[in-house]
C-alpha cells in the first residue's frame, strides 16, 4: 500500500499487529517507531518528529481537528456523560453509543484514512461503507448505525451538518432471535458442575427466581427483602429506565443456597468477597461459569478457522458461551406463558410496563393451543356420524355458523369482561 509520506513504513509484528515507523530523513537506515497511522490524531505531529529523528515516548491523542466526525463523536460522548451523571441517561444507553461510534470512527475509507479523521459532513456512500465494513455482523453495523444517528441528531443543532445523509442510511439487521432461552438440560447440567455453596450456583438461583435483568442482579441484597403478611418478599425498581417496579415471594431454592453463604451487602460477590463493580464484570464472570459447565462452542473466525487466546504452551482454543442470564429470562417467560400466564401476569412479573412485550410469549401459545383446538375438530367432525348427503353442508348450518361466530368474542383482547378478569388475577 503506498502513502503519501515519504519514508513511512507499515508491517506487522508476529502476534498480527501493525507496526508504524518512519526512516530518519537522511539516514535510510534509521527507523523511529511511532504509535498511528496516516488519518489517525497525532499522525502528522509523530511523523514530523520521527523524520526529525526524536523519539516518541508519550502517546496521547490530541484535539481531534475541528469539522471532523471525530469532534462530533467526542462532543456527543461529553455530553451524554453529562446527562448520565446528572442521572437523565442510563450509563447503559451511554456504553452502547460509545462502543458504536468508535467502531465508525476506526474504519479505514480507501485511502486508508480512519473515517474519524474525515470531515463530518460525509455523503450517503461514506455511512454505506462504515455499515458495509462490518460485514455479516449486521447487529454491530446497526449499534454503529444507530450511534451515528443520534449523534448527528444532537449535533445538528450545535454547529455540525443539518439532515445528516447517515439519516437515510436504512439498516438490514435482522433480529435472529436473541439470547437461547435455557432448557431444563442446560440448568441441570449447569447445576451439577456448580455445587451447593459455590458462587455460580447462588447467581443462578438468584437469575432463576428473580428472572431479572442482569444489570439489576450486582446490587440485590438483603436490603431488598421485605415482608408482606408474614411472606418473605424481593422487592427492586429496575435500573431500566421505564420499567416498573417488581415484588414477589421469595424463592424457596434461592433462601436454601444463601445458607451456604456468609450474609453480605448483596448477594453476589467477587472470589475476594466484594460486591462487583458493574454489571459487565458480573456479565464476564457469568460467561466463564457457564463456559466451565460445558455449555460453550469453539469460535471460529469468518473463514472457518479456529480461534486461539494465549501464547506458547497456554495456547488454547477460544470458546463462546451459548447461555447468558437473559436466557434464563426467556426460558422463564415463556415458561409461564405456557403454563397459562396472562399478559398482565408477566408484566408484574417481569417489570414490563408495555402489554405488547408480554404479547410476544403469550400469542406464541395462544396460537399453539388455537392449533390444537381445531385440528381437535376435525378429528370429531371426521370420526362422528355422517349423513347420507356427503355434499356440502346445507345453508340451514352454515347460517347456525356465521351466528355463533359473530357472538363470540376472544379471551382478553375485545371482550370487556374477560379484561377485567385478567386484571384482577
Amino acid at each position: 500500500m503506498r502513502y503519501r509520506f515519504p519514508g513511512l513504513l507499515r508491517d506487522k509484528t508476529a502476534a498480527g499487529t501493525v507496526r508504524w515507523r518512519v526512516r530518519v530523513e537522511g539516514l535510510p537506515n534509521k527507523k523511529v517507531r511511532i504509535f498511528c497511522g496516516p488519518g489517525e490524531p497525532g499522525f502528522e505531529m509523530q511523523y514530523c518528529a520521527a523524520r526529525a529523528s526524536h523519539s516518541v515516548e508519550v502517546v496521547k491523542p490530541v484535539c481531534p481537528q475541528k469539522g471532523t466526525l471525530d469532534e462530533l463523536c467526542d462532543k456527543f460522548l461529553e455530553w451524554m456523560q453529562v446527562q448520565v451523571e446528572g442521572k437523565n441517561l442510563s450509563p447503559l444507553t451511554l456504553s452502547g453509543r460509545r462502543t458504536g461510534l468508535t467502531q465508525a470512527r476506526e474504519v479505514k475509507d480507501p485511502d486508508g484514512d480512519r473515517m474519524g479523521s474525515l470531515s463530518a459532513d460525509m455523503p450517503e456512500d461514506a455511512f454505506i461503507h462504515i455499515y458495509d465494513s462490518f460485514g455479516s455482523r449486521t447487529g454491530a453495523a446497526e449499534t454503529s448505525l444507530k450511534a451515528l444517528r443520534a449523534a448527528y441528531k444532537w449535533g445538528q443543532d450545535r454547529g455540525f451538518p443539518k439532515n445528516s445523509a447517515v439519516l437515510r442510511v436504512k439498516s438490514t439487521h435482522r433480529s435472529k432471535g436473541g439470547a437461547t432461552p435455557w432448557s431444563s438440560a442446560d440448568a441441570i447440567k449447569f447445576l451439577k458442575y456448580h455445587g451447593p455453596g459455590t458462587m455460580a450456583r447462588l447467581w443462578f438461583c438468584l437469575a432463576y427466581a428473580t428472572h431479572g435483568r442482569i444489570g439489576d442482579a450486582p446490587t440485590l441484597g438483603p436490603s431488598n427483602e421485605f415482608v408482606h403478611d408474614g411472606k418473605r418478599h424481593l422487592e427492586w425498581q429496575p435500573r431500566k429506565k421505564g420499567s416498573a417496579y417488581v415484588s414477589f415471594p421469595f424463592d424457596g431454592a434461592l433462601a436454601e443456597e444463601l445458607e451456604n453463604h456468609p450474609k453480605r451487602e448483596t448477594y453476589l460477590a467477587t472470589d475476594y468477597g466484594r460486591p462487583f463493580a458493574s454489571s459487565g464484570s458480573l456479565d464476564n464472570r457469568v460467561r466463564k461459569w457457564i463456559i466451565a459447565a460445558g455449555l460453550c462452542v469453539e469460535a471460529t473466525a469468518t473463514d472457518g478457522s479456529l480461534v486461539y487466546e494465549g501464547t506458547g504452551k497456554r495456547k488454547v482454543v477460544k470458546k463462546l458461551a451459548t447461555r447468558s442470564q437473559h436466557g434464563i429470562r426467556k426460558g422463564v417467560a415463556e415458561l409461564m406463558a405456557e403454563n397459562g400466564a396472562t399478559e398482565y401476569e408477566l408484566m408484574a412479573s417481569f417489570g414490563w410496563t408495555d402489554a405488547r412485550t408480554a404479547a410476544i410469549y403469550t400469542k406464541k401459545f395462544q396460537r399453539r393451543g388455537a392449533a390444537t383446538a381445531a385440528s381437535n375438530r376435525i378429528l370429531t367432525a371426521q370420526g362422528g356420524p355422517r349423513t347420507k348427503r356427503r355434499g356440502p353442508q346445507g345453508h340451514e348450518n352454515t347460517r347456525k355458523i356465521k351466528e355463533k361466530s359473530m357472538v363470540w368474542q376472544p379471551v382478553g383482547e375485545s371482550n370487556p369482561s374477560s379484561q377485567v378478569e385478567n386484571l384482577v388475577s
